[in-house]
């Protein structure tokens, strides 16, 4: 039987209705000690947390806001709570000589529901940090979007079927996104999970960002059955209960969780000390 989360108080003014997201979510990476910078784009409010000291060339971004009316627990509370714990524990831990990454925390992610994709705050977001990664310096992006249930990991192509249909299948973008799964399938390997699920997955932040011209790939996370179900070209019945008020903390399970931080872990080992042979 799976194992429900019980939500610290700072997660869960982060989740609570009506509450300002970008105070709740600064609160939220004070208390694990976490030294953060707030960028905007128009009216969207982006926080960057950098962990390390080296030029970072990866960015493990989730969206803070939610859908209204919905908590927003797995849409995505849960994948912001993850990146924040994973970046408290590298803080601690990091050698001032390994690669340094950064965790990004964006806004306007669910813009596109009522707008134009462009709308999307990641979109002006990924000039910025391909501005700030300078001419000739590579930075690409990994998402992590409903990542708080489940234990079978899903890989999105929906940059790469994007970018196929604009005849830019050998774009930096497209060849960046190639490179991202690779990475990710091995750090899967490396920590014993299952073989991820390549799926079109519906957009997250990735749609900005690669329209913004940065390679990005977002993961997500689905119950076994359900990815089955996906992979037979029906929609999980989980996809359901997002931006809607049943997107609540009881949903979260301690086994994603756990599931997520590993994969975390070994996709860092990768960054370190990548496999031989391997794209990235």
């Amino acid at each position: 039987m799976a194992i429900p989360l019980k939500f610290t108080e700072d997660v869960q003014r982060f989740m609570r209705p009506g509450c300002d997201r970008l105070v709740a979510l600064a609160g939220l990476l004070a208390a694990r000690a976490l030294r953060y910078s707030v960028i905007r784009t128009g009216e969207a409010r982006h926080v960057i947390v950098r962990v390390g000291k080296a030029k970072p060339s990866l960015a493990l971004v989730a969206h803070y806001d939610r859908f209204a009316g919905s908590p927003g627990t797995l849409d995505n509370s849960c994948a912001c709570l993850q990146l924040a714990e994973f970046a408290a524990r590298k803080t601690a831990v990091l050698d001032c000589a390994e690669p340094s990454f950064l965790v990004v925390f964006t806004d306007a992610e669910e813009a596109p529901v009522s707008g134009e994709p462009f709308t999307q705050g990641s979109y002006a977001l990924a000039r910025r940090l391909k501005a700030a990664a300078g001419a000739g310096d590579a930075m690409s992006a990994i998402v992590l979007d409903v990542t708080g249930r489940g234990d079978r990991l899903l890989l999105s192509k929906a940059p790469a079927e994007l970018l196929a249909r604009r005849g830019l299948s050998l774009s930096p973008a497209a060849l960046g996104h190639r490179s991202l799964v690779e990475l990710a399938k091995r750090a899967v390997l490396r920590a014993g999970q299952s073989e991820p699920l390549e799926a079109s997955l519906p957009w997250s932040d990735d749609l900005g960002l690669t329209l913004g011209g940065l390679p990005a790939l977002t993961i997500s996370l689905l119950p076994a059955r359900e990815a089955a179900m996906l992979a037979a070209g029906k929609r999980p019945p989980l996809w359901n209960l997002l931006h809607t008020e049943a997107d609540c903390p009881e949903l979260a399970q301690k086994s994603a969780f756990d599931l997520i931080s590993s994969f975390l872990d070994a996709l860092y080992i990768e960054l370190v000390r990548p496999t031989e042979g391997c794209l990235y």
